[in-house]
Formats: structure tokens, C-alpha cells, sequence
């Protein structure tokens, strides 16, 4: 049995809140988007974001949109892991972001147009599992057959008949089980600073050319502490050791044990090296952040045909994000998070094109898709508890993308309703999935209204609900003692949830 029988590994958690786009880019950007699903050729202000190049169909002046959205997602996690307390266990994790705002600005000047843009283009909110994840608590889980099994030598011994042993099984090793304060907390946002000029060729082309500065920032918060296991040796029927039932720190049974009635002086040594090497290595505590910067140039074009159809066209190159790790107070998760490393969380490049087209004097139809090249950037994966990084190519077998369908109506001159149906497929390989992050493909159902006061204000406002498809990934968990291991067959079943709110203002001057 190894000094340090038990490894804490995993606060590493890739928190993933993208909850519309990509594995780790936000398209969500609007109260509009949340309403139709789709905004790639949108001639409205959140065209900032969407489709930069077609601000240049706006009236000279200066534009505003303001909007924020209210996000909840449900994240939970399956392990039918053996050794569990209770198992299959159910591992809910709660995210959720009351502020995701968009901020755009345009000002429109004959042939030209500038913008700026901000908004949440990563992340964007928190992740909490109160009762941890299946990594964390798998490894306290196995303290239960690590000591039966390394026990089970001296029960052996001490079974012997007098005088080399004391003619019963004390049965150290009846282990029956194990608790624990589990908990993790984290955050991410990628924050982006767009700024751009749009330049109408002529009646039917415009084009773009801008850039986005990000700010990146993860943290991360959590503990495992209070391990104990519960033991049940025997009543020994002469005082050779008092060693009740109940609940122990996995060192203090140990020390309890070497206590007993006739132990060499070596195995005496041995235990209690073994429990002040569990008193360490069963309290844990992480507190961490990781932060940086990158760039992304963008690229873009629209092309009106008539008065009925436009096409929005855009391209942005990837980011290059290398985060530098920060641990607050010593807490480095046992060693997880190295003070000043640098870990990669790249954003990849994307090609989104979209069209609208209106069908009736009322109705109206957009179509969009986006393309993400998530093969050839870094996320900064990692695939086993070494915590070494591999590149995309190693865990992705497909780049994502989504298409989308939306449709609007006009009521009236001032009153619009929508709805739209987004669907997104992930390429991810099992891989790539873990406990702590995983990427599911979705459907995303929305609806709203947009109201017009008056022709230079209106406000937008939606909800969507987005339904993630079961994965599931089966995986080998290795108990590693000294010269012996054990396999463990587990399987991971992974389960999302969406919901948003979306309220926008637009207003020209």
C-alpha cells in the first residue's frame, strides 16, 4: 500500500457554460437571438455582433441596444461507480448567470459605419455541486477496499492460535463504509471588447473589418474534508485493543490499530506512517483562479438582393488564450493548481452565414448556421491524472455546429411575435467527456415579441428552454496499491438542462 493512498485530483473543472454556440463560445448574444434563434442576417443593432456588415443598411445617425439575459442550467452527473455509497449516484450541479448583458453602439455616417460591441462571448456564470463530482468522491470511496485489502494481512496474522497470534479474527479490515464534505464551486467569463468599420460598396455588398479584445477569468473554489470511514472490528474477548465500532479519520483507525496487543515494532512504524500520510491526503482544499487575454480579428459581409432577401456573411479567427494560474492562500488542491502555470483555453475560429427573406408583407424567415474549428485549437484537455494537456485533435473527432430556424409575424405595425428552433451537434470523442466536463448536442426551442414605441425605440423579449441529448461514457477506475491495482468498470451518464429569459432595448438618435 502506497504512503499516500489516496490522490485528490479533478478541481480542474472545465466549466463550460456556453449555452448557446460552441463547446466554449457564447452565440447568445441578444434578446432578439433568444426570441428567433437566429440572427446571422440581422439588420437590427445586435448586427454588431451577428453580422457586422450589414450595419451599413442603417440610417446615418448614432444606434444603441442594451440587453441582458437570465440563465439557469441544470448539469448532473450519473456514476454507477461499485464502491460508492449509494450507487448509480446522481451528482446535480447548478449553473447559472443572473447578469449576461450585450452592450452595442453604432454610429452610421453615409458610406461608413463604426460599432462597438460587448458581451459575455465565453462563459459567463457559475457552476455549484454542493455534494462535489464523481472524481472528487470516487477517490475517497475507495479507502473502503484499500483498507480491507491492506488490512486483511494482519487480521490473518493476529487469526493464528496462540502464542503466534490471538486465536480469532479481530477483523480490522471490516470496513463498511466511508463519508465526507464535499464541494465545488466555479465561474468562468470571457469577456469580449469589440470595436469595427463596416463600409457599404454599394447597393447590394457591404463589408467588415474588425477585431475583439478578450479578458479571460476562471475560479475555482472547493474542499474535501471530514473523510471518515466506518469500521466494525471485533470485541476482543480479552483487553488486547479498544477498538469500538464506529466512525474514524482513516488515520486515526490506523493509529488505533497500532496500538494493539503485541504488534512488532515495524508494523507499529508502518501504520502510522500510513495515517499521518491519509491525514493529508484526506483534507483538501483548492482556491484558484486562472486569467489572461487574446485577440480575435473578424471579418464580414452582406449581400442584399431586392428589398426581400439578405445574406449575412462572417468570419472569426481563433483566440489564442494562455491563462496563468493563481492559488489564493497555499490552497492548491492538493497539488492541482501550480502557483503562475500557464494553462490553455484557446476559443476557436467560427464561420457563421445567415439569410432572411421575407415571404409576406407580415412574415418574415431567417435561416442561419455556425461553424466552429474546435480541432485546431487547445481547451487545455487533460486525460489522465497527471493533469498533462492534449490538443483538440486528440479528443474531438468532429467540429460543432448548429443550425437554425426562425420565423417572425407582424401583428401590427408595432407589435411582433417570433419563434425559433436552434439545433447544435457536438463532435466530441468519450475522450473528451468527464465528470467535470462534458459537451452534449441540443435542441433549443424559443419564443418572444418584439414591441415598437415609436420608430427610434423598441424593446425585445424572449425565453428559450434548450433539451440536451443523454451521453454516456464508460470508463476503467483504477485502484492503485503499491505493487497491486485493481480495475473497476464505472460508467459516467451525463444530463442538461436550459432555460433563459431575455429583455433588449434598442433606440436611435
Amino acid at each position: 500500500m502506497k504512503k499516500q493512498l489516496i490522490i485528490i485530483a479533478g478541481f480542474v473543472y472545465v466549466a463550460t457554460m456556453a449555452y448557446g454556440g460552441g463547446i466554449v463560445t457564447n452565440t447568445n448574444q441578444s434578446a432578439a437571438w433568444v426570441r428567433t434563434m437566429v440572427r446571422d442576417a440581422s439588420t437590427d443593432v445586435d448586427a454588431v455582433y451577428y453580422n457586422p456588415a450589414g450595419l451599413v443598411k442603417f440610417e446615418d445617425g448614432f444606434h444603441f441596444s442594451l440587453n441582458n439575459q437570465t440563465l439557469f442550467q441544470n448539469k448532473d452527473v450519473t456514476d454507477n461507480y461499485q464502491f460508492l455509497n449509494q450507487s448509480p449516484k446522481k451528482y446535480d450541479g447548478a449553473v447559472k448567470a443572473i447578469v449576461f448583458p450585450g452592450l452595442y453602439g453604432v454610429w452610421k455616417k453615409n458610406r461608413f459605419a463604426v460599432s462597438f460591441g460587448f458581451n459575455p462571448v465565453g462563459g459567463g456564470g457559475g457552476a455549484e455541486f454542493k455534494t462535489g463530482l464523481p472524481s472528487f468522491e470516487a477517490t475517497v470511496s475507495d479507502l473502503v477496499p484499500i483498507l480491507q485489502v491492506a488490512l486483511a494481512p494482519l487480521d490473518a496474522a493476529l487469526s493464528l492460535e496462540q502464542p503466534f497470534g490471538y486465536g480469532f479474527d479481530p477483523e480490522f479490515r471490516n470496513i463498511t463504509g466511508y463519508s465526507a464534505d464535499i464541494y465545488f464551486n466555479g465561474t468562468s467569463a470571457y469577456l469580449g471588447y469589440q470595436l469595427g468599420a463596416s463600409y457599404k460598396i454599394n447597393d447590394v455588398i457591404g463589408v467588415f473589418a474588425g477585431a475583439r479584445y478578450v479578458t479571460a477569468k476562471n475560479t475555482y473554489e472547493g474542499h474535501i474534508q471530514d473523510v471518515q470511514i466506518n469500521a466494525s472490528p471485533v470485541v476482543p474477548p480479552q483487553p488486547l485493543y479498544d477498538i469500538p465500532a464506529g466512525s474514524y479519520t482513516p488515520g486515526d483507525y490506523l493509529r488505533a490499530v497500532s496500538g494493539t496487543y503485541g504488534l512488532p515494532e515495524e508494523q507499529v512504524a508502518l501504520l502510522n506512517g500510513y495515517a499521518d500520510a491519509l491525514d493529508s491526503a484526506t483534507d483538501v482544499e483548492a482556491d484558484a483562479e486562472e486569467s489572461g487575454s487574446g485577440y480575435t480579428p473578424i471579418l464580414g459581409a452582406n449581400i442584399s438582393i431586392g428589398g426581400n432577401l439578405n445574406i449575412g456573411l462572417k468570419y472569426e479567427f481563433k483566440t489564442i488564450l494562455d491563462l496563468k494560474q493563481k492559488v489564493n492562500d497555499g490552497k492548491d488542491g492538493s497539488g492541482i493548481f501550480v502557483q503562475d502555470s500557464t494553462v490553455h483555453s484557446d476559443m476557436p475560429a467560427m464561420i457563421s452565414a445567415g439569410v432572411t427573406y421575407r415571404i409576406l408583407p407580415k412574415l418574415s424567415a431567417s435561416a442561419g448556421v455556425h461553424y466552429f474549428f474546435d480541432r485546431n485549437v487547445n481547451f487545455g484537455k487533460t486525460l489522465d491524472s497527471n493533469n498533462v494537456q492534449v490538443g483538440n485533435d486528440e479528443v474531438i473527432d468532429k467540429n460543432t455546429y448548429e443550425i437554425g430556424l426562425g420565423v417572425e409575424y407582424d401583428i401590427s405595425e408595432k407589435f411582433r411575435v417570433s419563434a425559433g428552433y436552434l439545433f447544435a451537434k457536438s463532435g466530441v470523442t468519450e475522450d473528451y467527456q468527464s465528470d467535470m466536463s462534458f459537451d452534449l448536442s441540443s435542441s433549443t426551442f424559443g419564443i418572444g415579441f418584439c414591441y415598437k414605441f415609436s420608430k427610434s425605440l423598441k424593446v425585445d423579449v424572449g425565453g428559450a428552454y434548450t433539451m440536451y441529448r443523454e451521453g454516456e461514457k464508460s470508463y476503467v477506475h483504477i485502484i492503485d496499491m503499491d505493487e497491486i491495482s485493481f480495475d473497476v468498470p464505472a460508467k459516467y451518464t451525463y444530463n442538461m438542462n436550459n432555460i433563459m429569459f431575455g429583455i433588449g432595448f434598442e433606440f436611435s438618435f
